[in-house]
């Protein structure tokens, strides 16, 4: 008995694994394996690996003023939902009324007012509303879509600011390491620009081979001059958003898979702006409820004369009506609006939704191309830099080329920027795609 309880529980373990696993396929359909892992062709010595990066960019982005902003702002919208559901509650509100006559011009001797003295009054009201043209509810329906739509606004701020410090991230990276790069391929050439003068001066090589070395070899200066401005840029902007200095930063390996259309999800515009009609219908019919039959329960208690040792009271209390008989075609006008500005939330789905299928092809688009021809572009970045290494494994020979040297190692610096930039768009795309599905702060193992 014991034995066949034993296999029962395996067996129903191994039937929900599966489970899991097969929703896990479902759920992630639109994600193909195999994929590449991004800046994994440089061999590098040093990286970070694809966690501690995401722990790093985690880090980094709650305490950005973007996200403060939009957690304030869902905070907002949730005492707003307080205070339409308390608009259901009665209200008691307490009364002074001080009246002095200041001129009094009375006929009658005999009539009320001119017996009637001065007055110092005091009246606790309770009032509790019955039905107010259904805009007590359509509030409270308004304020919860709103409340909804600030929650989407700020997992959509977290979203985007991932998006930010991935791209700041990854520029810093590129700029400092194409800066250092190019240092080292001057580093190089600098103490072959005499000896090419000292060739030209004993007549073994020709005085052109000097100047077009030299346009070369400036060209090439210009290139790491202007690669240098981008780095003190971005590493600017990194130790600016990120608030550290840039130290021990590392190319990120991220496992990078293959992505195709996913129209089941829809992006966070879409979503944001199908709440944006709710609340756009609600406000409509808040709109109607303003011209329909208001009605509730009203009672007062009075005490006259508080200054007085012996005061008179009353308890007064009834059912209060009101409703607009005839507006003079305010009411109409004011729905019409309402229910134009309704037509146009509206359409604004559809916009967002073309936006959305639009974006997300060319991200797609995107990540396909960089898989596809990262390996051609390194495959070209190495054979430059095989070419530039034998000729200047040449130099002292007679068919030595200064210029050739020195133009491919410009052209060697200029495929690595292409291969990295390549690499850069492989992630940023993988990234873009897990925005627009919804799915990057999930990646990022990062809550709103």
């Amino acid at each position: 008995m014991k034995i066949r309880f034993k296999n029962t529980f395996s067996i129903l373990i191994c039937l929900t694994l599966c489970f899991l696993g097969s929703n896990k396929l479902f759920s992630d359909e639109n994600i193909v394996e195999p994929g590449s892992i991004s800046f994994s062709y440089l061999n590098l010595q040093t990286s970070i690996s694809e966690l501690d990066y995401y722990d790093f960019i985690r880090d980094s982005i709650i305490t950005q003023p973007e996200y403060l902003y939009a957690n304030l702002k869902a905070i907002e919208k949730d005492e707003d939902l307080k205070y339409s559901r308390r608009q259901r509650f009665p209200e008691l509100s307490v009364q002074v009324i001080n009246d002095q006559v200041l001129e009094r011009k009375v006929v009658e001797q005999t009539s009320l007012r001119k017996r009637q003295d001065d007055s110092f009054d005091a009246a606790v009201e309770l009032s509790q509303p019955i039905y107010s043209g259904g805009t007590i509810n359509a509030q409270v329906r308004k304020a919860l879509h709103d409340k909804s739509f600030s929650i989407t606004e700020k997992e959509n701020a977290l979203s985007t600011l991932i998006l930010d410090a991935n791209l700041i991230y990854l520029n810093a990276i590129k700029s400092n390491y194409l800066y250092e790069y190019g240092t080292n391929l001057i580093s190089e050439i600098d103490p072959f620009l005499e000896k090419v003068r000292e060739r030209v001066e004993i007549g073994i090589s020709d005085p052109i081979e000097l100047a077009l070395f030299s346009i070369k070899y400036n060209a090439l200066k210009s290139r790491v001059q202007i690669l240098k401005t981008q780095k003190d840029r971005d590493l600017g902007i990194f130790e600016y958003f990120f608030g550290m200095k840039y130290q021990n930063i590392y190319f990120p390996n991220v496992f990078v898979p293959l992505v195709e259309n996913n129209n089941n999800q829809e992006a966070y515009n879409v979503s944001a702006a199908k709440l944006q009609l709710k609340s756009a219908k609600e406000d409509t019919n808040i709109t109607k409820g303003e011209f329909r039959p208001q009605f509730g329960f009203r009672t007062r208690y009075t005490v006259y004369d508080i200054k007085d040792n012996e005061n008179d009271t009353d308890w007064r209390g009834g059912i209060y009506f009101s409703m607009p008989l005839f507006t003079f075609g305010r009411s109409t006008a004011k729905i019409s609006s309402f229910k134009a500005k309704e037509n146009a939330s509206r359409m604004n789905i559809d916009i967002e939704r073309k936006d959305d299928d639009v974006r997300e092809t060319e991200i797609v688009n995107l990540v396909k191309g960089s898989i596809n021809t990262r390996q051609e572009v390194y495959s070209s970045y190495e054979d430059t830099k095989n070419q530039r290494r034998i000729i200047r494994n040449r130099l002292d020979s007679t068919t030595f080329s200064p210029e050739s040297y020195a133009n491919s190692s410009l052209e060697e610096i200029n495929l690595l920027e292409e291969f990295i930039n390549i690499e850069i768009n492989l992630l940023a795309g993988y990234f873009s795609y897990l925005h627009q599905n919804q799915k990057l702060n999930s990646i990022i193992r990062v809550e709103p």
